[in-house]
C-alpha cells in the first residue's frame, strides 16, 4: 500500500524536513511491512478538493484535534488492517493552521488526532512519519519499537 502525507501550507522547516526524510529512507529498508511507497507532499486547497472527489481505492484520513485518538499499538493495527484490505493508497491530510474549512465535506472521511497537545504542522509531520515508521517496524518484528 502507498502512504502519503499531504500538507496544506508550506513545508519550509529544514530540520523537520530532514527528520521526515530520515524516517522515509528507513521505511524503504523494511521490505515486508506492506508499505510499498511513502511520501510527503505539499498540496493546494484545489488539489485537496480534487483528491476528495476521486476516492477510488483510497483511504483519506484527516488529522484533526477532534479526531479519534490512537496509541501506537492501535495505530499499527489500523495500518495493518488498511494494508491487508483492497485499499491501494492511504492519504493523511494535514490542514492549514486554522484547520479545515467548515464547508469542506469531510463527513465520509476519517479523522484522527495525534495528541491532545497542540503541535506545529511541521512537528505533526515528523510525529506522524515516525509513527508510520514505528508501525512498520512492529509489523516486521524489528527491534526499533522496543529500544
Amino acid at each position: 500500500m502507498k502512504i502519503k502525507i499531504l500538507c496544506l501550507g508550506r513545508l519550509n522547516k529544514n530540520e523537520e524536513n530532514e527528520l521526515c526524510k530520515r524516517y522515509e529512507s528507513r521505511l524503504k529498508t523494511l521490505k515486508n511491512s506492506g508499505i510499498t511507497s511513502f511520501g510527503i507532499e505539499h498540496i493546494s486547497k484545489k488539489e485537496l478538493e480534487n483528491i476528495i472527489k476521486d476516492k477510488k481505492q483510497k483511504k483519506i484520513i484527516f488529522l484533526s484535534e477532534n479526531g479519534q485518538n490512537f496509541n501506537t499499538e492501535n495505530f499499527c493495527k489500523k495500518l495493518s488492517k488498511l494494508i491487508s484490505s483492497s485499499i491501494k493508497e492511504t492519504l493523511f491530510i494535514i490542514g492549514e493552521p486554522e484547520g479545515f474549512k467548515k464547508n469542506l465535506n469531510k463527513e465520509n472521511f476519517e479523522e484522527i488526532c495525534l495528541s491532545k497537545l497542540t503541535f506545529t504542522h511541521s512537528l505533526a509531520r515528523v510525529i506522524l512519519t515516525e509513527q508510520i515508521y514505528r508501525s512498520a517496524t512492529i509489523m516486521v518484528n524489528h527491534p526499533y519499537h522496543r529500544q
